[in-house]
């Protein structure tokens, strides 16, 4: 077993993202972990003290790198649609870098381990909702009158980001349709 760095943490979660990659998130567990990093079970257990807990740290590890790229389309001079399809074309490309479907995957856990999942899964999904009502919010050429009191921004990011799961679960490279309704939606 070799020594381990100042921040074992982060090698574990690196291995662990470095197994989702290449085998599937499903591969994930404590004994291929150790055995990556040449250490320990316990070492392991230490910094993850469920298989869970690690596979929800890769999944974060996931969305907070997703959101940099979010950020970086949504303060592109584009319109909303543009940004709407470049940040579905970025969260595609970074679920198609596992081998599997982790979305439906993570749908496997033991009960009281997706309502942990649920809540992380919940707080990025607000995230990206709210990027959706600002980067609507700042789009000069929606009509105001668009906006009803069941209409609403904040209605439509919801919906959009509900559409854009299901696309992403199905593996839409092809969302045309969807782009055309949301012109057709805002714009006509």
């Amino acid at each position: 077993m070799k020594k381990f760095s100042d921040n074992p943490k982060e090698e574990i979660l690196s291995a662990a993202k470095e197994i989702a990659l290449k085998e599937g998130i499903s591969a994930i567990n404590i004994r291929s972990v150790a055995r990556k990093c040449d250490i320990s079970i316990g070492t392991v257990y230490n910094s993850f003290a469920t298989k869970n807990e690690l596979l929800f740290s890769v999944v974060e590890d996931f969305w907070e790198n997703a959101f940099i790229d979010i950020n970086k389309s949504i303060t592109m001079d584009k319109s909303f649609i543009e940004k709407i399809e470049e940040i579905y074309n970025n969260l595609f490309l970074y679920l198609n870098q596992f081998q599997e479907n982790w979305l439906e995957q993570l749908s496997l856990l033991k009960s009281s381990d997706k309502s942990f999942g649920r809540k992380r899964e919940h707080d990025f999904f607000s995230k990206i909702q709210t990027i959706f009502v600002k980067i609507l919010s700042e789009e000069k050429t929606i009509k105001s009158s668009v906006w009803t009191g069941t209409f609403t921004k904040e209605r439509l990011s919801v919906f959009i980001f509900d559409c854009m799961l299901d696309m992403l679960r199905r593996k839409e490279q092809d969302i045309q349709f969807f782009i055309e309704t949301l012109r057709r939606i805002l714009y006509i």
